[in-house]
């Protein structure tokens, strides 16, 4: 038993010391944790993949600043295809029983891929397959009734008028290049690059179902031009279709 207890003692002094030295270089890891694999800029449909630098005995939590709750309880986070919602401040949270909790952050920007409409098209002009066609001034700014930007044609009296809404996303900031859906109603429920397009004439109001609008800026005014766009309309009786193609441009 005399022979015993000093290496009892040793043993219980080297795991203590062991496990002091494991957890001082945990934590030592840890106060030096970044995120890695971040690109400033990402385009909808890029793959965002995001890592740490290290990977110790820890606990990891990822936020993102456009989202209740956290996103990741692993050592990376994972995108793909990345939309608009996507975008935001990331927050990495490291911690360990043992040490402090490291946070690092990075801003992280997703924008419309920019997509250059396939036809060619005269500045505000709307030609119309079986309406008459139309050439104008336009309008743009907040529409009082539905809530959101609307680009507008001051048609003549007589003749179709026509109009691009835009998603309330863009009310407080310039909408960014690239193609946009057609949203069926104002619900938007297909994200913010989308528009809704209407235009009326003789009493019969003609919404958009099909084809893209492109967005784009020529010194910067915003021009949105479309090439085929699918029009359905109804009097209340009867039923009518068209198809658009044209160029809006702000003034």
């Amino acid at each position: 038993m005399k022979n015993t207890l000093p290496i009892l003692t040793l043993i219980v002094f080297m795991t203590l010391f062991t496990g002091c030295k494991k957890s001082e270089n945990v934590c030592a890891l840890i106060k030096e944790v970044k995120i890695t694999g971040a690109k400033s800029l990402y385009h909808v449909g890029d793959t965002i993949q995001l890592g740490t630098s290290i990977t110790p005995y820890a606990l990891y939590t990822w936020f993102n600043s456009n989202v209740p709750n956290q996103i990741s309880g692993s050592d990376g986070v994972f995108i793909y295809p990345c939309s608009k919602t996507d975008e935001g401040m990331y927050t990495l949270a490291v911690s360990n029983s043992d040490c402090s909790t490291q946070i690092d952050s990075v801003y992280i920007t997703v924008v419309n891929d920019p997509e250059t409409a396939p036809c060619t098209t005269s500045a505000n002009t709307v030609t119309f397959s079986s309406l008459p066609d139309i050439t104008f001034s336009t309008n743009w700014g907040i529409d009082p009734t539905y809530s959101c930007k609307n680009l507008s044609a001051n048609a003549p009296y007589g003749y179709p008028d026509f109009n691009i809404y835009f998603n309330p996303y863009w009310n407080g900031i310039e909408p960014e290049d690239g193609p946009y859906v057609i949203s069926p109603d104002f619900s938007w429920s297909v994200g913010p690059y989308s528009v809704f397009v209407a235009s009326t004439y003789e009493g019969v109001y003609f919404e958009a179902n099909a084809d893209t609008v492109y967005v784009s800026h020529n010194n910067g005014k915003l021009l949105a031009t479309f090439c085929q766009l699918s029009m359905n309309g109804s009097d209340g009786y009867n039923s009518f279709n068209t198809k658009a193609k044209g160029n809006l441009t702000a003034p």
